[in-house]
C-alpha cells in the first residue's frame, strides 16, 4: 500500500525541536523564550490539525507519520507550557524589579525631603537666636525694633 504522510509530520516535528533548544538556550539568554513559545503553539497547532486529519480517515495515512506527528505534539505541548511558565516568570520579575525600584527612589526622595525640612527647622532656630534680642517676629516676618 501506498500511505501519504501526514501535512505536520517535518514541520512539526521540526518546530518542536527548534522551540525545545530555544526554550533551554532562553533560560540563561531570557526574553527569547518568547519565540520559543510562539513556535511551541505554531507546531501545537499544526500537530493537533493533522492528528484529527488522520482520525478523520486513518487508512490513507502512514502509521509512522501520525507517531512523528504525535511526538512532535508532546514536544511542542511540553516546550509550549515550560515556555509560557519562564516568560511569566519573566514578567513577574520584571513587574517586582521595577517595582523595587521606585520604592528605592521613592525612600531617597523622602529622606532628602526630611533632611531639607530638618535643615530648615534649624535654620529658623538660628535665625530666632540672631533676632532675638533686637527684632519682632510678626506672621511670619522679622521686623527690626527701633532703638
Amino acid at each position: 500500500m501506498n500511505y501519504n504522510k501526514l501535512s505536520a509530520d517535518p514541520t512539526a516535528l521540526i518546530l518542536g525541536i527548534i522551540a525545545f533548544v530555544i526554550m533551554v538556550l532562553g533560560f540563561c539568554c531570557g526574553l527569547v523564550v518568547f519565540l520559543s513559545l510562539i513556535l511551541g503553539i505554531v507546531g501545537l497547532v499544526l500537530s493537533i490539525k493533522s492528528l484529527k486529519d488522520y482520525d478523520a480517515d486513518p487508512s490513507i495515512y502512514s502509521p509512522q507519520s501520525k507517531q512523528n506527528v504525535y511526538v512532535a505534539k508532546i514536544i511542542c505541548l511540553i516546550t509550549t507550557i515550560l515556555s509560557s511558565l519562564y516568560f511569566i516568570v519573566i514578567v513577574v520579575a520584571v513587574v517586582f524589579y521595577q517595582v523595587g525600584i521606585s520604592d528605592v527612589f521613592k525612600n531617597k526622595l523622602e529622606k532628602l525631603n526630611n533632611t531639607q525640612i530638618n535643615d530648615s527647622i534649624y535654620m529658623e532656630e538660628e535665625i530666632e537666636e540672631i533676632y532675638n534680642n533686637d527684632s519682632v517676629y510678626i506672621d511670619s516676618t522679622f521686623v527690626d525694633s527701633i532703638k
